[in-house]
């Protein structure tokens, strides 16, 4: 049994090493295999952000998901299906920064639990043949959420074992992964937020963080709702937010929102 887990040990820290040195996705991808499959876990899953459908791609427009063996139905349900939207795994990772363990059907049962009806299309279920994974959240620039999980088949695998024996290294190789992801996309993220927030669009983006309307907020800070609106729009504008929600979290990260009595 030793003698085993030296091999495998090996034929990680080997993969791992080439992953370390790997300058582009697709040679980054097939170490992320490799690994996976020295640990009997065969089917490696990248999500870049959660709150895209788009599954990720090499510089040559190949899906990874393709690379890493999954079937077409499989990859097409996620996209048809839009299950970013209710995945278990997402969901998981929204909350923690550890690697973490999953059995199918806890997850089945997890997603049907978020997700109500949209849950009951998810796809990594045990009648599908999946047995679990481990999965690596992965806590992006402007708030985003990814993971790097691998799943396996076989019902036989020691998925708890698995993790304490090489979760570290797992982890490790997840963040490298998703250096890469990213590296190509600084660019696109740019500065962290245009231009400093005035005290105004920052205590408006608070309220709105505290739940409130804008008439609402309009009256907490005496002026119009069409104000309380420019104030949050500019606020959304200088961090860069698609949304409101966006915006808070961006906030939230950068340590802009602070704390307003209610009383």
């Amino acid at each position: 049994m030793l003698s085993v887990s030296k091999a495998v040990k090996a034929r990680l820290d080997r993969a791992y090493r080439r992953l370390v040195k790997a300058t582009d996705l697709l040679t980054a991808a097939e170490q992320i295999k490799a690994m996976g499959e020295a640990l009997g876990l065969t089917h490696p899953a990248v999500i870049d952000d959660y709150a895209q459908r788009q599954l990720l791609t090499a510089e040559d427009g190949v899906r990874l998901s393709e690379l890493f063996g999954w079937e077409e139905d499989f990859q097409r349900d996620w996209v048809e299906h839009s299950l970013h939207r209710v995945s278990p795994v997402g969901a998981v990772c929204r909350v923690t920064t550890r690697p973490f363990s999953w059995s199918s059907a806890t997850m089945t049962a997890l997603a049907s639990e978020l997700g109500g009806r949209s849950g009951r299309g998810w796809h990594l279920t045990p009648d599908r043949g999946i047995a679990g994974g481990i999965s690596i959240p992965i806590h992006l620039p402007r708030c985003g959420i990814g993971s790097v999980t691998w799943v396996t088949r076989d019902q036989e695998v020691d998925l708890d074992d698995l993790l304490d024996s090489y979760g570290d290294l797992l982890r490790l190789a997840a963040l490298r992964f998703m250096d890469l992801v990213y590296a190509g996309r600084e660019e696109e993220l740019g500065e962290p937020y245009a231009a400093p927030l005035s005290e105004r669009e920052v205590e408006c983006l608070t309220w709105v963080a505290l739940g409130r309307t804008d008439g609402e907020i309009a009256e907490l800070i005496h002026r119009s709702p069409t104000t309380a609106r420019f104030h949050v729009e500019n606020a959304m504008t200088k961090l860069g937010a698609r949304n409101r929600a966006q915006a808070v979290a961006v906030a939230c990260q950068l340590g802009l929102i602070h704390a307003i009595n209610t009383h």
